[in-house]
């Protein structure tokens, strides 16, 4: 009877591995099953951009369609690297580019991106759908505007938390009539002015839309409109609002709010702690915070034991409405919840706010 070296079906049996460390486990059980594996891997992560050249990428993993790629250490490590220290994405999108890989997905953290990359990436790979940067720089709205023009079948653009330039405030009209593709766009980070009518008209268009977060406040019949045209949003992030509850645009919002019934997360931290007064305990990352937010947020939550709040990037951001040190926000945190154990601190702060920590805490 001959022996057979191999297990039938063993490609198909792979395909339902997806763990990226078991997928790796695999690959080292023999000569075979390494072959299978690099053939049939379609999502690769890489911890440290330099731990591989693309190159090798390429050669190991020819389906290779999503990518996951860090660059620079974790952000409290920054202070003490050098600005030029690396973390360049140009030399991966220029191999692939360059390359047959039908890339699909890409996800960065923490890395050097430029507008040019931007519409590379765009203009190279023609089944692009993903596109997530996290806590990158280098590059502003003419990328995005790249790659809401080329990206045809483009389902996820988050730029949520990066250092973006506001260049092309018509950036959102650089999407085509014909994208109905969308169901992430997430572009919190930017606080620059952006024609309402260019995100008007793309949201009806998106009938499969679940998650949209906005870089400003817009009027709240805007916001109202457009939760009407996309009632089928799970995730809402809207900007910062001074309204009256009794107003006429307010009712008209609420309304609207509650036809949208699969939303499940709702950003600006006022609302959340005005829904959950029991809340005990909050770990918060945000790009920009006020002294009032903080105030209402004491008033709302005596429960706390627990409240770290993180403004992110950098740690010395002042209140930006009033320009002044988060002294009072968090004193009115500190004096209001008298079970509070645990606290960090964040943002522009004197020696005031240690004066409430001595007397209160």
């Amino acid at each position: 009877m001959k022996m057979m070296n191999y297990f039938p079906d063993e490609e198909h049996v792979l395909d339902f591995i997806t763990s990226h460390k078991d997928r790796y486990s695999v690959s080292l059980v023999c000569k075979s099953w390494y072959k299978i594996e690099s053939r049939s891997r379609q999502r690769v992560f890489i911890g440290n951009c330099y731990a591989i050249i693309p190159e090798r990428l390429i050669a190991r993993f020819s389906g290779l369609k999503s990518l996951i790629l860090k660059g620079k250490p974790h952000f409290p490590l920054f202070t003490t690297m050098p600005s030029d220290w690396g973390g360049f994405v140009y030399p991966w999108i220029k191999v692939f580019s360059a390359s047959r890989i039908g890339l699909e997905e890409l996800r960065l953290k923490r890395m050097v991106v430029s507008d040019e990359i931007l519409e590379l990436l765009s203009k190279s790979f023609a089944n692009f759908k993903s596109l997530v940067l996290v806590s990158c720089e280098g590059f502003s709205t003419d990328g995005l505007a790249a790659v809401a023009a080329n990206c045809r079948f483009l389902r996820e653009l988050d730029v949520e938390e990066n250092e973006v330039d506001d260049l092309a405030g018509d950036w959102l009209s650089y999407f085509p009539e014909s994208c109905t593709s969308l169901v992430f766009l997430k572009f919190g980070c930017l606080n620059g002015d952006f024609d309402l009518g260019d995100l008007e008209r793309l949201v009806p268009r998106s009938p499969n839309l679940k998650s949209l977060s906005l870089g400003r406040s817009v009027h709240l019949e805007t916001l109202q409109e457009l939760l009407m045209r996309a009632p089928q949003l799970v995730d809402l992030g809207i900007g910062n609002y001074v309204h009256d509850p009794s107003s006429e645009a307010f009712k008209k919002l609420k309304h609207a709010i509650q036809r949208c019934k699969s939303i499940k997360s709702l950003s600006g931290l006022v609302l959340v702690s005005a829904g959950c007064p029991k809340l005990n305990s909050l770990l918060y990352f945000c790009r920009q915070m006020t002294n009032a937010a903080l105030i209402t947020v004491a008033k709302n939550c005596l429960n706390f034991i627990r409240f770290r709040l993180w403004i992110l990037p950098g740690c010395s951001k002042p209140d930006p409405v009033t320009n002044q040190p988060f002294d009072e926000g968090f004193g009115a945190i500190i004096q209001s919840c008298k079970r509070l154990k645990k606290l960090s601190l964040s943002g522009l702060l004197t020696d005031q706010v240690f004066l409430y920590i001595g007397m209160y805490a």
